[in-house]
This record gives C-alpha cells, sequence and structure tokens, in this order.
C-alpha cells in the first residue's frame, strides 16, 4: 500500500464512517509495513545461526588440530583460525541477541534506534572480520596441504609465507587506518551510509527502509 493515497484519504475532510476508513487502513498499512521488517530480521536472524553453526565446526575442527602439536606453521595457522571462529561466533550471538530485542509491539522510534544499533555493529563487525583475511588465508593452503597430504607448507615456502603474511598484515593496517579516517571525517555521508547498508547487509537495510516509511509517517 502506498503512502500518497493513503495520506490523501487521512487528510480529506469526512463523515465518522470516512474517519473509520482511513484509520483501518493506516493501521494496516503499519502492520504491513512492520511484518515485512520483522521477516527481513528472521531471514538475518537464520543466516546468523548458520554462520555461527559453520565457525563452531570449524572451531572445533581447528582446535583438535593444533591440540596434537603439530609443526609451528600449521599450529599457528590452526590456532589463527580457532581464534577467528570464536570471534565470529561471538559477533554472531550478539547480533542474535540484539535481533531478539526488536519486537513488533515495541514503539516505532524505539525499534528504529535498536535497530539502527544493529545495523552498525554489524556493519564494524563485518569490516573488523573481514580484515584479518588479509593474512588470515594463509592459514587455509597450510592447513589443506598438513590434513590432506601431511605436508608442512613452510618447509618448502617458508620465504613466500613470510612475505606473504607481512604485506597482508600491512594492508590490514592500512585499510583500518583509511576506514577510521573516513568515518571520522564525514559520517553522515551518502557513502558512508551506502558502505553500511553493504556491510550490514540487504535483510537489515530493508527493515530499516520499512521502519523508516511508518516513522516518517508518525512524524509528518
Amino acid at each position: 500500500m502506498h503512502t500518497d493515497p493513503l495520506k490523501q484519504l487521512w487528510n480529506q475532510p469526512g463523515n465518522e464512517a470516512d474517519d473509520s476508513e482511513a484509520s483501518a487502513a493506516l493501521n494496516a498499512w503499519r502492520r504491513h509495513r512492520q511484518h515485512a521488517a520483522q521477516r527481513q530480521l528472521s531471514a538475518f536472524s537464520a543466516v546468523q545461526v548458520m554462520q555461527l553453526l559453520f565457525w563452531l565446526a570449524l572451531s572445533i575442527y581447528c582446535g583438535s588440530v593444533w591440540w596434537q602439536q603439530p609443526p609451528l606453521a600449521v599450529m599457528v595457522s590452526a590456532v589463527a583460525l580457532h581464534a577467528y571462529s570464536v570471534a565470529v561466533i561471538i559477533a554472531s550471538a550478539a547480533r542474535l541477541h540484539l535481533v531478539g530485542q526488536l519486537q513488533p509491539d515495541q514503539p516505532v522510534l524505539q525499534q528504529s534506534r535498536q535497530l539502527a544499533r544493529l545495523r552498525m555493529q554489524t556493519a564494524v563487525g563485518e569490516l573488523l572480520l573481514g580484515l584479518p583475511w588479509c593474512w588470515l588465508w594463509l592459514a587455509v593452503p597450510v592447513l589443506i596441504a598438513w590434513q590432506a597430504w601431511g605436508l608442512d607448507l613452510s618447509v618448502f615456502a617458508a620465504r613466500w609465507l613470510l612475505v606473504s603474511l607481512v604485506a597482508g598484515t600491512a594492508m590490514m593496517i592500512a585499510l583500518l587506518v583509511l576506514a577510521r579516517r573516513w568515518l571520522q571525517r564525514d559520517p553522515q555521508s551518502p557513502r558512508l551510509q551506502r558502505a553500511i547498508d553493504a556491510l550490514s547487509g540487504r535483510r537489515l537495510a530493508r527493515a530499516h527502509t520499512e521502519l523508516a516509511a511508518v516513522r516518517d509517517w508518525n512524524a509528518g
């Protein structure tokens, strides 16, 4: 239901029956928007649960690898991926907790504020969780080689691993500094808002759009 015809129906003078019809249409429109937002949040929660389960399984695997005290490169790779998996699990659990606080019977303004907090935390979390892959990807071939063939890549490609690790760490630090400066320079810029939408995901962006329509109507 579009808002322009609804506003015309609401603002035009009429009798008590017309007012009742406009009120019913408005309530139906609000329920539709809020239910649409809840559907997007439910889909977002489902993704977080699947992500949590995947990284939980990976953390168990990595723990079983480094617990056996393999060669140093393999142990460091397993420990790094294990620590990363735990960080992702904590982030997903925190997001699910925030989603659980968003209830359709809450005031729209309160829902909007909580959703904005969830979107920002998700965007920042995805940025911080994505940056380590500048060097963390090295752990994948090291673990695959060890698991599949029992090979320690550090014996055959120690220089390549070291150079890649240093270069990846330098890139991660540079990207983090640039992101921080961008945020401090213009926190309300449209480009930054688009970046938040991209990092937090389309589900939260759509939920934000639905709740913003109801909030704007109430404000108008």
